[in-house]
């Protein structure tokens, strides 16, 4: 209904957009500088952020920025329950024989690690999401993918990404052996109102409506309760595009964005 109504060519304020069609505003670009350094110096990087603020996305970009000659992306995006459930994952990924011994899966991926970075001149760069709920254990078990006996130059890229609390977890004495190797760390924050009413815009375009729907108010309103969150603003710009719609309103004013409100729970 609400597509036909405002001319949309396609459904807007969808969820997996090309990375090559993204906003990119003040934080993106202070993280893709930051994976830029990363990816020069190599080590481990810590991402965090308030859920849907764009950890995931980051990660999409960078997958899809990196030459395929030169680099191979491991994506793990479920907590492993265990140590040896981490190893059996990353065997996976790596498309490895399996192993029933922990010891055996983890020289394996050491050796795949090696022949990449060392034979074939190509950097593995591993990516771990929802890390706030990894078990100290585990998190143990990552760092030993950093361990090459004696060889001190650095062979991969450990990405470790997660929610607010993986980031405070961190700042504890048990961890350091860990947050000693961490070459950069980034936080994904929310949008200012002034790249919230950008970023409306910009999605609004790519469904083929080029002017702003959403009267002033609304997007400062929209800006304040959903403190700039993308996966949030996305929500509450699609309820309150069907609900305007339905009262043939030519644009969202606050009044239609305060009723969405109303029907999140996060609000």
């Amino acid at each position: 209904m609400y597509k036909e109504y405002y001319g949309f060519t396609h459904i807007p304020f969808q969820k997996d957009i090309p990375t090559d069609e993204l906003m990119v505003h003040k934080n993106l670009k202070e993280y893709q500088k930051r994976m830029k350094f990363l990816l020069k110096h190599y080590g481990i990087g810590i991402l965090w952020g308030a859920p849907g603020s764009g950890k995931s996305v980051g990660l999409r970009w960078l997958r899809d920025s990196l030459s395929k000659n030169r680099y191979r992306f491991y994506y793990l995006p479920d907590p492993p329950a265990s140590p040896t459930d981490l190893y059996r994952q990353m065997l996976l990924v790596m498309n490895l024989e399996p192993a029933f011994r922990r010891i055996e899966m983890l020289h394996r991926i050491q050796e795949h690690i090696l022949n990449l970075s060392v034979d074939k001149k190509i950097t593995p760069v591993i990516a771990l999401d929802e890390c706030q709920m990894y078990s100290h254990s585990v998190l143990e078990s990552v760092r030993l993918f950093l361990n090459f006996e004696i060889d001190s130059r650095h062979h991969l890229i450990l990405l470790l990404s997660g929610q607010t609390e993986f980031h405070k977890r961190l700042r504890y004495a048990v961890y350091e052996p860990l947050t000693q190797r961490i070459i950069i760390q980034h936080q994904f924050e929310g949008l200012n109102q002034e790249e919230t009413e950008s970023y409306l815009l910009h999605r609004l375009s790519q469904a083929g409506v080029k002017h702003q729907l959403f009267e002033p108010e609304a997007i400062q309103f929209i800006c304040q309760v959903t403190k700039g969150t993308m996966r949030k603003i996305d929500t509450l710009a699609i309820q309150s595009l069907l609900l305007a719609a339905g009262k043939k309103q030519k644009t969202v004013d606050q009044a239609t964005v305060e009723t969405t409100v109303k029907e999140n729970f996060w609000a």
